[in-house]
């Protein structure tokens, strides 16, 4: 009986134990996404795109009125560009962070998931070395707006169960996305496969994509000119060596991808075009507008519009000569006493200059990120360092060409002839390098002018430079105290979900106000 018995349990085991081994097959669902069956160059593409649209609040209403490009004459309201008054608002302060960082469609949480998915899988070997060159697009922004930010642990919530992660120095930061940049252009392989379809900037041409790489890196290594010009110098040769941008039609650029503007409304309550499209936007800056008068440039009759009717864009003047910019730090109340006010004009905002909304302000129009226009403006200042070889003059003249004809990729109506631009170079020629001071006060400031619209770089490189010189405004309760503001503040729920790697951070970097320095930007 106890052999029978025992017989049938022994039988009995097998049979579960072979069933078990059955199980797992049988219940594995044949159409589920799962990482070794899913492609991750759709999120790539999608990574791509949210680069540019998802954090554009914190450009405009921060970035773009602190180098004094816009002007506004509210400081309250999700559209009344703060940066003028140096004041603080929680939404537009936090949009990039949280753009940056959002769990779902976070631009840095999904370019992670394409390295993570993509790593060591040869199939997708250019992939994975554009998400790494991407990944630096994504994070010097960041950290160049807030300082030491979480880098090596972010997005690692799932693969590493990292759920508070560690705010890393910017020095570290830097230095780890200049390595990135070496390793991944170096590895591009047109041999490989492209990824052309999910590629939104360059359809997977491996040659743009390292002249992109190459560039990155050149405007990473510019930025420690200050705080480490022995390095800077380094990479700046490298990148120069590399190969970097050669035409402006290399420029690195991402479109709207909603013409009509109904999922922008959809998705984003109100996307940066319907912003400076709306009925009282930020205004030009007159510190950019009377910059670009004085110097003739061409331009500025692209640019700029006056409205007397702002919902009626048939009613724009663009004649410069009868425009002017509005002074930054002004208010419906101090307005009236300023000497650029016309009390006969009508409305008070609405005699000032605006964004030319033909120009600009198109919903499939391009967010520009990275243009010829500043790589050779770059080199020019590298060349004045010795750092490089070549001409500085001729590399200012191509940066200044670059960025002019840059415009006809946003309209065609915006094209800047060449006669024009000769004429502008004649007018104002490069100014040696005997003082070096004074070019590169020259060379800066029209980096300044063009980046316009592209606020991150260009508050970036103001504080990097020293140009243009901006006079700072002080605004009743500012947060500045009347001093150029050097950051923006870290969320306000970081001290309460992530508080001792945010404790850490202000104790390393300094108080978490606009007035801390980030570690390039050396006094």
């Amino acid at each position: 009986m106890k052999k029978t018995l025992s017989i049938l349990f022994t039988g009995s085991a097998l049979l579960l134990a072979g069933c078990d081994s059955g199980f797992e097959e049988l219940n594995k669902d044949p159409n589920a996404v799962t990482a070794d069956r899913f492609n991750p160059a759709y999120l790539f593409t999608t990574g791509q795109y949210n680069t540019a649209k998802g954090d554009e609040t914190t450009s405009l209403n921060y970035a773009e009125p602190f180098v004094q490009h816009m002007a506004t004459l509210s400081n309250v309201g999700i559209f009344d560009f703060q940066g003028d008054k140096y004041v603080y608002h929680k939404g537009n302060n936090e949009a990039m962070w949280k753009g940056t960082y959002n769990a779902n469609a976070g631009s840095s949480k999904l370019i992670e998931d394409v390295i993570a998915l993509s790593k060591d899988k040869p199939q997708y070997h250019n992939l994975y070395h554009m998400a790494r060159i991407w990944k630096t697009v994504i994070y010097h922004r960041l950290t160049d707006m807030y300082g030491d930010v979480p880098y090596f642990e972010a997005n690692q919530g799932y693969y590493q169960q990292i759920y508070k992660p560690k705010y890393d120095a910017q020095k570290d930061i830097y230095a780890h996305m200049l390595t990135e940049l070496e390793d991944a252009t170096a590895k591009l392989d047109a041999s490989k496969t492209l990824y052309s379809s999910a590629d939104i900037v360059y359809a997977g041409k491996i040659d743009k994509w390292k002249r992109f790489g190459y560039s990155m890196m050149l405007r990473l290594g510019m930025r420690l000119s200050k705080v480490d010009p022995a390095a800077a110098e380094s990479w700046v040769k490298k990148a120069y060596a590399g190969g970097v941008f050669t035409s402006f039609e290399d420029n690195m650029f991402i479109r709207g991808a909603d013409k009509a503007g109904t999922q922008e409304v959809l998705t984003n309550g109100q996307s940066w075009t319907l912003s400076v499209s709306g009925r009282s936007p930020g205004k030009i800056a007159k510190t950019f507008f009377d910059y670009m008068k004085s110097h003739n440039d061409p331009r500025l009759k692209h640019t700029v519009a006056v409205y007397t009717d702002p919902t009626n864009v048939a009613t724009k003047n663009t004649d410069p000569a009868v425009q002017k910019g509005m002074p930054n730090g002004l208010d419906r109340i101090t307005l009236p006493n300023d000497p650029s006010y016309d009390p006969k004009a009508p409305g008070q905002e609405h005699q000032f200059s605006g964004v030319n909304r033909d120009v600009f302000a198109k919903l499939d129009g391009p967010r520009m990120l990275l243009t010829y226009g500043e790589v050779q403006l770059l080199l020019a200042e590298a060349a004045v360092r010795g750092w490089i070889p070549g001409d500085a003059a001729q590399f200012y003249r191509n940066g200044v060409t670059g960025a002019m004809k840059s415009l006809q990729q946003y309209d065609v109506s915006a094209t800047i002839t060449d006669a024009e631009i000769t004429a502008y170079l004649t007018a104002n020629p490069f100014v040696g390098i005997a003082d070096k001071e004074k070019a590169f006060e020259q060379i800066n400031s029209e980096y300044w002018v063009a980046t316009f619209l592209n606020g991150y770089e260009s508050y970036a490189n103001v504080r990097r430079s020293g140009y243009p010189k901006l006079t700072p405004i002080n605004y009743p309760d500012n947060e500045t105290g009347g001093t150029y503001p050097r950051r923006l503040r870290y969320p306000d729920d970081e001290p309460v979900l992530n508080a001792d790697n945010y404790n850490a951070a202000v104790a390393r970097q300094g108080a978490d106000s606009f007035k801390t320095r980030v570690w390039w930007d050396k006094p």
